[in-house]
């Protein structure tokens, strides 16, 4: 999988234009508008990303984009909106809550198909799985975060994120990818 560098000013610098968008849309009901000319490179760079809103450390909201059309700028505007108003398991947050909202981002490498439960390496990928028309993801960090193994991540990946049935799992095409988290 393809190596991303992103320095720690970076980093901080991504955090803080989703953080604006974030207050942008909250506050103002209008999406944060950026000159990119500034910008370093990585931030114009066509990459995914998922932004991931927590409050008091429970999840908050979580969005992203695996294929970017959009430099990584962009991306993450749209999702820190899309993971505020937008995640459908959750009500739209609010002006009071957003001192209280964490903000965790996810720079994704391109997925790879791989062929088998057998290759995912626990905390270091993440995981893409589709069949019969249904599909869903889990970043890297679930399985660390839930205890899982490999088998566990994908079989709840499977069944209760993309609702394919038991019996159709092991018929599942699986991606794998790597994210940076900070």
């Amino acid at each position: 999988m393809s190596n991303i560098i992103i320095t720690d000013d970076e980093k901080k610098l991504i955090k803080t234009i989703a953080k604006a968008a974030l207050d942008e849309a909250v506050k103002n009901n209008k999406q944060l508008s950026i000159n990119p000319s500034k910008l370093p490179q990585i931030l114009k760079e066509k990459l995914g990303a998922f932004v991931t809103l927590h409050e008091d450390s429970e999840l908050r909201g979580c969005v992203g984009r695996f294929e970017p059309n959009q430099p990584l700028y962009e991306i993450i505007i749209d999702m820190a909106i899309s993971a505020s108003r937008y995640d459908t398991r959750f009500q739209p947050v609010t002006e009071e809550e957003l001192n209280k909202i964490n903000i965790e981002i996810s720079i994704l490498t391109p997925r790879q198909k791989i062929d088998s439960v057998d290759e995912i390496v626990v905390g270091k990928h993440g995981i893409y799985v589709e069949y019969g028309g249904k599909n869903g993801t889990y970043l890297p960090q679930v399985a660390t975060d839930m205890g899982w193994n490999a088998e566990e991540f994908f079989r709840s990946c499977c069944e209760e994120k993309a609702g394919i049935a038991p019996q159709n799992c092991p018929k599942a095409t699986i991606y794998a990818y790597e994210a940076i988290v900070f």
